[in-house]
């Protein structure tokens, strides 16, 4: 009996070796440490430059991967980016107006708009550099543990960027797809008409089916992009091609929208249906 148990206890210790010593067999740190943050973001930029003005910087954040040679599994890396259609920009000021595009003029070099930085973990840093209409910024932020929304940030100009604006992160998340059902009026062509409306969002797309009633009796169906709480939806009505610029005011549960050919002038406002 003694040799057979004096053996096997040889070949345990053995295979106890060999496990901690193969990086394969033993446990690795959790990927979780970096989170998935990819998704439909919004941040509320405050200005402390031009106290009562505050944009809203919409993103449809990317976050890179690592193939981890030893697993073949793919994990995030913390590596976040936005550029295109993927990143909006929409200004708030104190006269309660609505500027699609931003408040920044333009800088005289603008490549567009573009977001790029990374993430250090779940209640880490979340610092990116970003570019509005041309101008450059940065962003340090603090990650909440969820990895869903922020808990505090500040935002400076570069140097060299003609929109000299700094201030705070007043809010930071992932924000849910638009739906539900919204009521109001809107302006269609030359007629402002009794309009509700039913939003639905799948894949970045937004489709915005309305029921008008008043000067023009009528439903039509509008489509476009979203990114964060800011839209663009366009359809055509008696032959005449209709194209709106949209925003979700998430506070008050409000539509605002303005046509691509005014877009300084309200053209619409739903507030949604209890």
């Amino acid at each position: 009996m003694k040799k057979i148990l004096f053996p096997a206890f040889l070949l345990v210790a053995a295979v106890t070796i060999i496990s901690c010593s193969n990086p394969n067999l033993a446990s690795s740190p959790s990927s979780a440490t970096i989170p998935n943050v990819s998704g439909s973001w919004e941040f509320i930029l405050n200005s402390t430059t031009q106290p009562g003005y505050s944009t809203g910087l919409e993103a449809a954040l990317q976050e890179g991967q690592t193939l981890n040679s030893s697993s073949g599994i793919y994990t995030y890396n913390g590596q976040i980016s936005a550029s295109g259609a993927q990143l909006n920009f929409v200004g708030f000021t104190p006269s309660n107006q609505i500027v699609f595009g931003g408040n920044c003029t333009p800088a005289a070099d603008n490549t567009g708009n573009t977001l790029t930085g990374s993430i250090s973990g779940t209640g880490g840093s979340m610092n990116f550099s970003f570019t509005e209409s041309g101008n450059e910024f940065s962003v340090t932020a603090t990650l909440d543990p969820s990895g869903t929304f922020i808990d505090s940030g500040t935002y400076t100009a570069q140097s060299g960027s003609t929109c000299t604006d700094s201030g705070t992160i007043s809010s930071g998340m992932i924000v849910p797809k638009l739906s539900g059902m919204y009521s109001g009026s809107l302006l269609v062509n030359e007629n402002t008409d009794n309009a509700t409306a039913t939003l639905s969002e799948s894949s970045s797309n937004l489709t915005m089916d309305l029921v008008l009633t008043g000067a023009d009796n009528t439903t039509l169906s509008l489509t476009g992009p979203v990114t964060g709480n800011e839209f663009q939806v366009q359809g055509t009505y008696q032959g005449i091609a209709l194209t709106y610029y949209g925003y979700f005011e998430a506070t008050t549960q409000t539509l605002y929208l303005s046509t691509t050919a005014n877009p300084s002038q309200k053209a619409g406002l739903l507030t949604v249906q209890q």
